[in-house]
């Protein structure tokens, strides 16, 4: 088993971060020639069963569709595009969102380099990314996410951003109400995800209350060699 698939499984594990699977449905088949099956349309609003966020104040709404285009293009260039480390940490400084860095290192997988800051765009939060290095040294994003405020439109406005910013995707790989999956180069996918009550508890580096349900989650991380 290589260390680079090593690396993959290790942060999966660390970042304990969901997977829903699409439903589909088949139409009547006429003849057993002509059977097809078809991918029952998804809706991505928020479940009646649940308690509806709030919607944002205009002005709130506006700051965080321009985070959300930003932070969509900054998961875009350093990750299928193969940018370095310390070009993102520039990134970051540039938008002002006081980047820092944590070290850990591990026998089985070697050194670990977490990325966060202090100072999120507005609308958005817990910008986290994970990078590793491989046998010849040189670090590699193997995931970069950030979160956005809960609001009804919030889900939406993610998809359609994140389709803006990184161009020509395929049909969704996985979909349901609360999750989207897009297969990326290189190994990578790209999700987005409404998080639920299971999903903000006991997380290993994110703080959030009952409030903080509903918030939408986009990821970019390497899919375990393999899958």
């Amino acid at each position: 088993m290589n260390k680079r698939f090593l690396l993959i499984i290790f942060g999966s594990l660390l970042l304990m971060s969901g997977i829903f699977f699409t439903a589909f449905s088949s139409r009547k088949p006429l003849t057993p020639e002509t059977q097809v099956s078809v991918k029952s349309p998804v809706f991505h609003e928020e479940s009646p069963s649940t308690p509806p966020s709030k919607d944002l104040s205009p002005a709130k709404a506006n700051a965080a569709s321009f985070s959300l285009k930003e932070m969509s293009k900054i998961l875009f260039q350093h990750t299928v595009t193969g940018g370095k480390l310390e070009d993102l940490v520039k990134d970051l400084k540039k938008t002002r969102q006081e980047p820092f860095l944590v070290r850990d290192k591990n026998d089985e997988t070697g050194e670990m380099i977490i990325v966060r800051t202090k100072s999120p765009l507005p609308g958005t939060r817990y910008f986290h990314a994970q990078y590793f290095t491989d046998e010849t040294m040189q670090a590699f994003a193997q995931h970069m996410s950030f979160e956005l405020h809960a609001s009804p439109q919030a889900m939406n406005q993610a998809i359609q951003t994140v389709k803006e910013a990184f161009p020509n995707l395929d049909a969704p790989s996985e979909e349901s109400r609360d999750f989207i999956q897009w297969d990326l180069e290189d190994g990578y996918v790209i999700w987005i995800k409404r998080l639920g009550a299971e999903d903000i508890q006991e997380n290993p580096f994110n703080f959030y209350s009952a409030e903080d349900i509903g918030s939408i989650r986009i990821a970019v991380e390497l899919a375990p060699e393999g899958d």
